[in-house]
């Protein structure tokens, strides 16, 4: 499997030959061994395979409940590397993303309390840009350990908990992800990245999550912020707190960050403008919204207040020609349907396939869809979670491809599933205009889409609004390179799904985005630094009493002939 950018030349990610399983020794007598496990109470081999039943997960879901049950379930803000909790305030319910019982309460922030988070982000942020790159990278490597220690289950069940994605994810994959984010910043900023030279931190920056965001999508955004030597003030809302809690609780554990380096607010949009007004806030970045929208409720004026970042996420888009293996290709789209690649967690993924292969990609991705595995997230089986909170069901978009003409395939949902849940979907047959082609659509929605030929798919894909990533499945290297090659996003996957190269390429849009771009976007260049008026440019030098005799005379002769 190979990733590419659109610079024009790719990048080897991953190659995968398959599973090299050693072959096991023949034994002797195994009717005798056989007796022997069974009389050890262990189940036998034929009967592992017979019933392929889960084995237990490490750290299950028990540590995540224990984890809020030890505080309580009384969250509250995590600000100077202690937990803030003002009294006399309303309480926020943090809730169950399947069932909707309430996991935690957590005091409703103020703009009292984005002061005192901001006072204490600028308080530490001379000394955390005054360690250097390599002591940062450093801290920011312990706090990957951390992530990747003890509380590893803990983090993960509290994803499946609050974010809705499936346990088999955020203790697997999502996790591995998250410390390959935080990884490659620490190295970038150890070594020192080319062409950084002379770059200064911009200060406080605040994170603000508009929306459903994943961990993983915040840690994209929050380490080439930190690796910069800046300090960061992160908003979030009630129902995606208690994970980003736990992060912030796990940065000042084993000196991991200093005190006041990653604050964590929990608190409603109102507080969005406070964090323009604040002096002290040199940047604000967000996730979670389209940019059209966050910059007016926030600023009311893009050409006011503190610089934007750029946002980050989106929607997938599929290229499958007519070379693919479509077996492969279902696959990953069925899992990418079932739990969507976790920096992209809403939008929903388009398939744009050949004519040639469309019809038999839909009746394989109708196959499996219909064996995905629906259910409560912290159960090891599930394949399929509830929506995150937040989102809204896509029932409209659906109902609306049906009166256009679209066929719609959903699985049938279990009736005791609560309204969070979505059955997977496929839309196919749409128009090119169609709503669902339009609008990132969330949930476990795919919308199918025939193409001609691989430069009218390029062409389809360009068009296409909100899109963050694209994939190509062909078995023709030549056609997939030149396909590749042509294509806007920035990250773009080879016959594969959810890959990730931090320092080689991720995207937000039409343009590339690589680690440098990313370090550079929290960063203030040397022509944009304000000079320093306190200093001479031209140090005086003053000789009062030379050692040398003839320099002494020539000082003595030049103090002469000056006037006055």
């Amino acid at each position: 499997m190979v990733t590419g950018r659109r610079s024009g030349h790719f990048r080897p990610v991953s190659v995968v030959l398959g599973p090299l399983w050693p072959v096991p020794p023949r034994l002797g007598g195994s009717s005798a061994a056989m007796a022997a496990l069974a009389a050890l109470g262990a189940p036998p081999v034929p009967e592992i395979f017979a019933t392929m039943e889960e084995g237990p997960v490490p750290g299950e879901i028990n540590a995540g409940e224990a984890w809020l049950q030890s505080h309580g379930r009384s969250l509250g803000h995590f600000v100077a590397g202690s937990w803030l909790k003002p009294p006399g305030r309303v309480s926020l319910t943090c809730p169950e993303s399947s069932t909707g019982r309430p996991l935690a309460a957590v005091p409703a922030g103020d703009r009292s309390d984005v002061a005192v988070a901001v006072a204490a982000a600028a308080a530490a942020a001379e000394a955390w840009a005054g360690l250097g790159g390599p002591q940062r990278g450093q801290r920011l490597t312990r706090l990957a350990a951390a992530l990747a220690g003890e509380r590893r289950g803990a983090v993960g069940a509290l994803l499946a908990l609050a974010g809705g994605r499936p346990l088999c994810r955020t203790l697997g994959a999502d996790l591995d992800v998250a410390l390959r984010l935080l990884r490659a910043p620490a190295a970038a900023a150890e070594l020192g990245p080319p062409g950084l030279e002379g770059w200064s931190p911009l200060g406080v920056v605040a994170v603000v999550l508009g929306g459903p965001c994943s961990l993983l999508a915040l840690l994209w955004k929050l380490g080439p912020l930190l690796a910069m030597g800046n300090t960061a003030v992160v908003l979030c809302p009630a129902a995606a707190a208690p994970p980003l809690l736990l992060l912030a609780e796990l940065s000042g554990e084993g000196a991991a960050l200093p005190p006041g380096v990653l604050n964590v607010l929990v608190g409603p949009p109102e507080l969005r403008p406070a964090l323009r007004a604040h002096p002290e806030i040199a940047s604000v970045t967000f996730l979670g919204l389209p940019q059209e929208e966050l910059p007016a409720l926030v600023w009311g004026s893009p050409c006011r207040g503190p610089r934007l970042g750029g946002p980050r996420g989106g929607r997938v888009v599929v290229v499958v020609l007519d070379s693919a293996d479509l077996d492969s290709a279902a696959a990953a789209l069925a899992a990418s349907a079932a739990a969507p690649p976790a920096l992209f967690p809403v939008g929903g993924c388009v398939v744009l396939a050949q004519d040639a292969v469309a019809a038999a990609l839909e009746r394989r991705l109708r196959a499996r869809l219909g064996g995905l595995r629906l259910g409560d997230p912290t159960d090891p089986t599930t394949e399929v979670g509830p929506l995150p909170p937040g989102t809204c069901l896509p029932e409209e978009v659906v109902q609306e491809a049906l009166q256009e003409g679209a066929q719609v395939f959903q699985v049938p949902l279990p009736p005791e599933r609560g309204h969070r849940f979505y059955p997977p979907t496929l839309i196919s047959g749409v128009a090119p205009t169609s709503r669902c082609l339009r609008d990132p659509t969330p949930g476990p929605l795919l919308v199918l889409l025939s193409m001609r030929s691989p430069t009218e798919a390029v062409a389809v894909a360009s068009a296409l609004p909100h899109t963050a990533a694209a994939a190509v499945w062909a078995q023709d290297i030549t056609v997939a390179l030149d396909t590749v090659d042509r294509l806007p996003q920035g990250l773009v996957w080879l016959n594969a799904l959810d890959l990730l190269d931090p320092s080689g390429g991720c995207a937000g849009g039409a343009v590339d985005t690589d680690l440098d771009e990313a370090l550079r976007e929290f960063g203030c260049p040397p022509w944009e630094q304000p000079p320093k008026v306190d200093e001479l440019l031209s140090p005086l030098v003053t000789v009062d009493d030379p050692g040398d005799p003839e320099l002494a005379h020539a000082v003595a002769a030049a103090r002469g002939a000056a006037p006055g």
